[in-house]
């Protein structure tokens, strides 16, 4: 089916058209595919149905797909374009939306939309905002629109400045400085929860984070809004360092400096940060989206569900296992899964991430888990 000029497209159980004159990225349907899995799960959570806002819709794929795949009561669907929000309303027209869910279509500027729903205190149980560049334009205005301990589910597609290849930007947007380590998608997620946390922190305010998705073009990121200055997790703000010797990463508070690796004793260390040193996922609202996504039968979402659970006790950073080979000179790398066993067998935290498919994770000191690599080849 076409509109007569724009032929119909589909996804999930959504149809729309998309305008040669409107941006539609095809490739973050794993992301859409994560928000209404996602959404399920917190309706589980929540055992009702949900409010819903999604405050830059596009073309309404998203908000259109939330209302038809999730227990959604109402859900506004805003774009500050008119031309976006004229197609969003065509492509609600060629759905069937059940009678009982509320569709509200806005055409506002985010910060004067969030705004004006405070002032009304309407408040919504998911915040989506899929905002393009850094998110740190809106995440205060953002964090205006959701009910008490509601979700916010964001976008940041500066991945250069997040992951160290830019830092002017980064300091700029977050305060931080980031590194293009191996582990760099990693500091890009944790700078941006550590600066939305020093952000809400000025209000009273911080977030509990459900889940990261790294995309490698984009990250997507869920957190849950809290209240209450007493458990401000300030001892999760600190520094990944990094020794430039012995390669070794670790964490430490934010009010700690070292002048040495406390490993090989090098002096030749480096700093990331400010960031977010705690857990990046909420193992039980994993559990809720793996039983919701074997439901659905995304199998793509599980799998990548299996590797967030298993690292959502590890420490931060991750080391590259083909980086290893090369330091360490292996004529055969071991598979990434029985390093980790062994690792465990040693007494040390160990998982895959879901950062990067040949990465792991682990408290172990560097040059151990290099001996324990020429061990095994």
């Amino acid at each position: 089916m076409t509109d007569g000029s724009h032929p119909e497209l589909q996804e999930g159980l959504a149809r729309f058209i998309v305008p040669e004159t409107l941006f539609f990225n095809p490739r973050a349907r794993l992301a859409r595919d994560f928000g209404v899995i996602a959404l399920r799960a917190e309706a589980d959570l929540q055992e009702r149905w949900l409010r819903v806002i999604d405050l830059m819709a596009g073309v309404g794929t998203r908000g259109i797909r939330y209302a038809l795949e999730a227990p959604v009561e109402r859900i506004v669907l805003n774009d500050g374009n008119p031309a976006a929000v004229e197609t969003i309303r065509r492509n609600i027209e060629i759905n069937a939306i059940p009678d009982d869910v509320q569709v509200d279509v806005t055409c506002e500027q985010v910060h004067r939309l969030c705004y004006a729903l405070r002032i009304r205190d309407e408040r919504f149980d998911w915040v989506d905002m899929d905002a393009f560049g850094s998110p740190s334009v809106y995440w205060h205005a953002a964090s205006l629109v959701p009910r008490w301990d509601g979700v916010l589910y964001l976008t940041a597609t500066d991945m250069a400045a997040l992951c160290g290849k830019l830092r002017e930007p980064a300091i700029r947007h977050y305060g931080a400085v980031t590194r293009p380590w191996e582990c760099g998608d990693e500091i890009g997620a944790r700078v941006l929860i550590g600066a939305m946390q020093q952000s809400a922190g000025e209000r009273g305010l911080y977030y509990q984070p459900l889940f990261v998705l790294d995309e490698g073009y984009a990250m997507r990121l869920a957190v849950r809004l809290r209240y209450g200055l007493a458990d401000f997790p300030s001892q999760h703000i600190g520094w990944l360092v990094k020794c430039m010797g012995c390669f070794t990463h670790t964490t430490l508070p934010l009010h700690v400096t070292v002048g040495c690796c406390r490993v090989c004793g090098s002096e030749d260390v480096q700093w990331a940060g400010p960031l977010w040193t705690g857990s990046l996922f909420d193992a039980e609202f994993l559990h809720l989206m793996s039983m919701e996504a074997r439901k659905a039968g995304h199998q793509a979402v599980l799998r990548l569900l299996r590797l967030m659970t298993d690292e959502t006790d590890s420490p931060a950073g991750y080391y590259a296992a083909p980086d290893l080979g090369k330091r360490t000179h292996l004529s055969r790398l071991p598979p990434v899964d029985a390093l980790v066993q062994r690792l465990r067998q040693e007494g040390y935290v160990a998982s895959r991430t879901h950062f990067e498919t040949s990465a792991f994770k682990t408290s172990a000191p560097y040059p151990l888990i290099q001996q324990i690599a020429l061990q095994m080849q």
